[in-house]
């Protein structure tokens, strides 16, 4: 039995809404600035789970919708305002 076969036996099955990420490891890993996501947080684009008063953890979801919002700064040229009316009129359609 090859490796892949087995570990899918051990998947981990994790919804997208779950807060798992901190905000320091979304920012390496989808290569952004802490400054862009914290502005990004501060619009309110995303809501992320307060966990301790201090440390914010961000779901599956919201990692998607930030990979969403650096593909509309760096190819599209889009401001950080301006992501937020397009997410939002994507929310209503």
């Amino acid at each position: 039995m090859k490796l892949e076969e087995l570990l899918k036996q051990f998947e981990i099955n994790i919804p997208d809404d779950e807060p798992i990420f901190p905000v320091n490891i979304a920012c390496r890993l989808l290569e952004l600035p802490y400054w862009t996501v914290h502005e990004i947080l501060k619009e309110g684009i995303i809501q992320p789970k307060v966990k301790n008063k201090r440390k914010k953890l961000l779901s599956y979801k919201d990692m998607k919708i930030l990979k969403y919002a650096k593909y509309l700064m760096e190819d599209k040229g889009v401001n950080i305002k301006g992501i937020k009316v397009i997410i939002e009129m994507e929310k209503e359609v």
